[in-house]
């Protein structure tokens, strides 16, 4: 893949017929000031805006952090609203989403609520993100994206759904066994395929090549490439090897603590990622991030097998440099 080959441009590479292949440039938003910041900077180049504002409650119902402000740039830019619904609303994600799946009378409120939501807000979909699902939910999250999807289509809205990232079908998998991308594929209009974390209790790369193909290559086995988006990190992890939870970090934070303890930034080649480490009051510490370099080669592998487009988490936490790479918009 030539290196200039840029997202919603001309790909004659993939196409020698000369068709124009464009992909989804969207993008995550929590709320933060340098995200919304980023968001007044970015708007016009990215194609959907997916905001963690609406957490499920017990009830079915939906508790709403909804920014205005960054509302009104997306209004003003034209850029769509994927809302994400999802189960942080509590402590309890396991218990509070097994609840609200399996009880039809809170699905249906739930679902009620949501068309609710979009038909007043105006927004294009939504996007589900419920996380800790317990494996033996999985019929039950499939009946919630069903009905979900024959609720919404209907009005000409969106349904989409962050799924995490599988190598292989494993329904008993504590973390991932609740998501059956074959049937989600029916019911969604489009996946977002997490493929990140490959690293997390232990230190190592946060989504290094290898992983990503193989994560891809799976999904392509259940659901058709036009519907299928990657999921891409833009951040980084700082661990201790002791143990422990690592700290999440921007690249900007990552650059900057690399220079208050004189570290040597290594991009490794086989994972396609940068790393380093450094010493803090007598404890080892070590890094792996993301850069304009690792989303580069994840970019190629996109635009190679022609998948509908990307899905980045989260503005705020990029390389900078990485926005001349993207420009989704189409004029």
């Amino acid at each position: 893949m030539a290196a200039e080959s840029w997202p919603g441009r001309e790909i004659n590479e993939l196409l020698p017929d000369n068709r124009r292949y464009f992909i989804d440039n969207d993008w995550y938003y929590v709320n933060q000031d340098i995200a919304r910041e980023d968001l007044l900077l970015h708007a016009r180049q990215i194609d959907h805006l997916l905001p963690f504002w609406f957490g499920i409650t017990e009830e079915g119902g939906l508790n709403s952090e909804a920014d205005r402000v960054a509302e009104m740039i997306a209004e003003q830019a034209g850029l769509p609203i994927l809302a994400i619904i999802h189960n942080y609303s509590s402590r309890e994600y396991g218990p509070l989403v097994h609840r609200v799946l399996t009880n039809e009378v809170i699905r249906r409120n739930l679902i009620r609520n949501i068309v609710s939501l979009v038909r007043m807000k105006q927004y294009l979909g939504v996007n589900i993100d419920f996380e800790f699902v317990p494996p033996r939910d999985r019929p039950n999250l499939t009946a919630f994206m069903r009905e979900l999807y024959e609720a919404l289509a209907p009005l000409g809205k969106q349904v989409t759904i962050s799924v995490p990232a599988e190598l292989e079908e494993n329904p008993q998998h504590p973390f991932s066994g609740a998501f059956s991308y074959r049937d989600l594929g029916r019911y969604s209009d489009y996946l977002y395929v997490l493929a990140y974390d490959e690293h997390f209790a232990v230190p190592g790369p946060v989504a290094s090549i290898g992983f990503v193909r193989r994560v891809m290559d799976f999904a392509e086995t259940l659901v058709p490439v036009a519907k299928l988006k990657l999921g891409i990190p833009v951040y980084g992890y700082d661990w201790v090897p002791q143990g422990g939870f690592p700290l999440t970090l921007s690249f900007a934070d990552a650059i900057e603590t690399a220079q208050i303890h004189g570290a040597t930034i290594i991009y490794d080649e086989e994972a396609q990622e940068p790393h380093f480490t450094y010493t803090a009051d007598g404890v080892e510490h070590i890094v792996w991030f993301e850069d304009v370099r690792s989303f580069r080669v994840k970019l190629e592998e996109v635009l190679r097998r022609m998948w509908r487009g990307i899905g980045v988490w989260r503005l705020g936490q990029e390389d900078p440099r990485t926005w001349l790479l993207v420009d989704g918009r189409r004029q």
